[in-house]
C-alpha cells in the first residue's frame, strides 16, 4: 500500500504544487533541500509515466461513467479497513498516510477510481467467471489447493557449538522448557521474543538438511545441535499437522476471485489502449 501511495502522493505534488517552491524539506550538512529541487527531481524521475498512467485513468473513469459503473462505497470502505488493519496500529497507519501528505479521504478516493476501473473492465469487456470454471481450474491444480503436511516448529539459535551443546544438555538431562530456553539463550533478538516459535513449516521452506530432520521428529521430540547459518539450532516439532485436500466448495469462490482478477490484469491494458485510439490526447510540450 505504502508504494502505491508515495507514487501517487508524488504526482499529486508535481501536478498541485502542495508546497511553497522555497520551503525546506531536509538539512544535509548546513545546506537545505528545498520543495522546489524535490519537485523537479520528481517531475524529470516520474512525469511520463505518471502522466500516461493518468490518462489511462481518466479514460477508463470515463467509460466507467459511460458504462454507469460506480464504485460500491461498502466495498470502499471494506478495502479501507483491510489496508488499515495491515498497519501495526491505527496510529501507525494515521502516519503512514500524513508522511505522504495524504488523508483518509484521498485513499479512499483512490479505492473508489480503482473500484470503479475494475468495474468499467467488467462491465465493458463483460467478464464473468462462473461455477463451472472454477471447478475446471480447481481439478486441474487441486494437488496445489490442499493445505500442506507441515510442522509447527520451535527454535533456539546460538553462536557457538559449545552454547548449542549446553542448551542440548539442559533439555535431555533436566528436561528444560524448550520455549522457556529459547527465550532465554537464543541469540536472535525475534526468537527470544516469541518464545522461539516459527509457526508451522510446510516442505519446501527450509535447506533440505534441516527439513528432513525437522520432518522426521515426532510431536514434542527436538533435534541435535545443527550448524545453521552464522551459528547452531536446535529445532523442536511442537505439532505435527497431517496434508489436508482441498475441498471444491471451501476454496470455490476464492478461485472465482481469483479468476476474475487474472481476466481484469489482461484486459484492462487492451481497454486502455483501446480508448486511447479513440480519444483526443494533446500532450503540452
Amino acid at each position: 500500500m505504502k508504494k502505491t501511495i508515495l507514487a501517487a502522493a508524488a504526482l499529486a505534488l508535481l501536478a498541485s504544487g502542495l508546497q511553497a517552491a522555497e520551503k525546506k524539506v531536509a538539512t544535509i550538512n548546513g545546506k537545505p533541500v528545498t520543495a522546489a529541487e524535490l519537485t523537479k527531481k520528481l517531475w524529470w524521475q516520474h512525469a511520463a509515466q505518471g502522466l500516461s498512467e493518468l490518462i489511462d485513468e481518466r479514460l477508463l473513469l470515463d467509460e466507467a461513467a459511460r458504462l454507469g459503473v460506480k464504485a460500491d462505497p461498502k466495498e470502499v470502505e471494506t478495502r479501507y479497513t483491510a489496508l488499515a488493519a495491515g498497519a501495526a496500529s491505527k496510529a501507525a497507519f494515521e502516519a503512514s498516510l500524513k508522511s505522504v501528505g495524504w488523508t483518509a479521504r484521498d485513499l479512499k478516493d483512490l479505492l473508489g477510481r480503482q473500484l470503479a476501473i475494475r468495474g468499467a473492465v467488467i462491465a465493458s469487456r463483460k467478464l464473468a467467471v462462473t461455477d463451472e470454471d472454477a471447478r475446471t481450474f480447481f481439478d486441474q491444480n487441486k494437488d496445489r489447493l490442499g493445505v500442506p503436511e507441515a510442522v509447527r516448529v520451535s527454535q533456539i539459535f546460538v553462536a557457538s557449538k559449545a552454547e548449542a551443546d549446553d542448551a542440548y544438555d539442559l533439555l535431555t538431562s533436566v528436561g528444560a522448557d524448550f520455549s522457556k530456553l529459547s527465550a532465554l539463550k537464543s541469540s536472535d533478538p525475534a526468537l527470544r521474543s516469541n518464545s522461539g516459535s516459527l509457526g508451522y513449516i510446510s516442505r519446501g521452506m527450509l535447506l533440505p538438511d534441516i527439513e528432513k530432520e525437522i520432518f522426521a521428529l515426532k510431536a514434542g521430540q527436538y533435534t541435535k545441535p545443527m550448524a545453521t547459518g552464522a551459528g547452531y539450532s536446535l529445532f523442536k516439532a511442537e505439532e505435527l499437522r497431517a496434508a489436508q485436500p482441498a475441498v471444491f466448495d471451501a476454496v470455490r469462490e476464492n478461485i472465482k476471485t481469483a479468476l476474475l482478477n487474472q481476466a481484469i490484469n489482461r484486459e484492462l491494458p487492451l481497454l486502455a489502449g483501446e480508448l486511447r485510439q479513440k480519444a483526443k490526447i494533446e500532450i503540452t510540450k
